[in-house]
C-alpha cells in the first residue's frame, strides 16, 4: 500500500491507497494551515479507518510542491522521517502540479481534447502552474513550472488556447477564466489521494529516495534574513 500526504496548500491531507492508485483512507481537512497539528494524526486515523497495519505500506509518498514554504517542509519532513524509521519502506514524490494534472486527465471535461492545466494558490495574487497533455501512457508535460500573476492569469491561459484547467488557483480565479479554459468539476485543492495515485501509476516528475524527494518551492521566498552576514546566499524557498 501507498501512505501518501499533501500539504503544498492550506489544506493538508492524508491518504492510505492501494497498489492500483485506488483510496483506501482518506482525511482531508481545508480550513487553513495546521499541518503539523493534523498531519500524523491523519496518518493514524488512515492506517486504523482501513484496518491496515504498517507493515502493509510499503510507500510513503509526497506532494513536492510548488506551494507554501513552510506547509511543504513539514510534508517533506515528515514523509521522509516516516520512511526513515522502517528501512523496508519506500521514499517516493511527485510534483503536486503533476498530481492535479493527472486527475485533471481522468475528469469528463478532458474527454474533447485540450491541454490539462493544474493552477496552484501561490499567494501574492500569483499562482503556479504547468502544462500537460493526454497521451497513449498517461500524461506528458510540455513546459516547465511558471508564476502567473492574477492580473495576467486571463491572457496566459488565453494563449494556452483549449484547456481543462482546475486545482485551488483556478477555485480563487474561476471568474477571471477564459471561455477557452473549461474548469474540471470537483477537482479543487490537491490532495494526498490524488499524490498517492500519481506515484501508483508512474506520473511524470516521480523520484524516489531521500536524496530526491526534495520540495520544490517554485520561487524565491517571501524575506531574508534581516542580519545576514557579508556574503551569504539566502536559501532558496517559497512563500510562508
Amino acid at each position: 500500500m501507498i501512505l501518501a500526504l499533501e500539504t503544498a496548500t492550506t489544506a493538508c491531507s492524508a491518504a492510505l491507497c492501494a497498489a492500483d492508485g485506488s483510496v483506501v483512507a482518506e482525511r482531508l481537512a481545508c480550513d487553513g494551515p495546521a499541518h503539523s497539528q493534523r498531519l500524523l494524526p491523519f496518518v493514524h486515523e488512515v492506517l486504523e479507518e482501513s484496518g491496515a497495519g504498517w507493515d502493509e505500506v510499503e510507500t510513503v509518498a509526497v506532494g513536492l510542491g510548488p506551494g507554501a514554504y513552510t506547509g511543504l517542509r513539514i510534508g517533506v519532513a515528515t514523509a521522509r522521517a516516516l520512511a526513515q524509521a522502517d528501512g523496508r519502506v519506500g521514499l517516493a514524490g511527485v510534483p503536486t502540479l503533476t498530481a492535479l494534472a493527472l486527475a485533471l486527465s481522468e475528469a469528463p471535461e478532458a474527454a474533447v481534447g485540450g491541454l490539462l492545466v493544474p493552477l496552484v494558490d501561490g499567494r501574492r495574487r500569483e499562482v503556479f502552474a504547468a502544462l500537460y497533455e493526454r497521451v497513449d501512457r498517461g500524461l506528458r508535460q510540455t513546459g516547465g513550472v511558471t508564476v502567473v500573476g492574477r492580473d495576467d492569469l486571463a491572457g496566459w491561459l488565453a494563449g494556452c488556447g483549449d484547456a481543462v484547467v482546475g486545482g485551488d488557483g483556478a477555485a480563487l480565479y474561476r471568474e477571471l477564466l477564459p471561455v477557452s479554459a473549461r474548469p474540471a468539476a470537483g477537482i479543487g485543492t490537491p490532495t494526498a489521494a490524488m499524490v498517492g495515485r500519481a506515484v501508483a501509476l508512474g506520473a511524470p516528475g516521480l523520484v524516489h529516495g531521500p536524496d530526491a524527494v526534495l520540495p520544490i518551492y517554485g520561487r524565491a521566498p517571501d524575506a531574508t534574513p534581516r542580519a545576514a552576514k557579508p556574503g551569504a546566499v539566502a536559501r532558496p524557498g517559497g512563500s510562508a
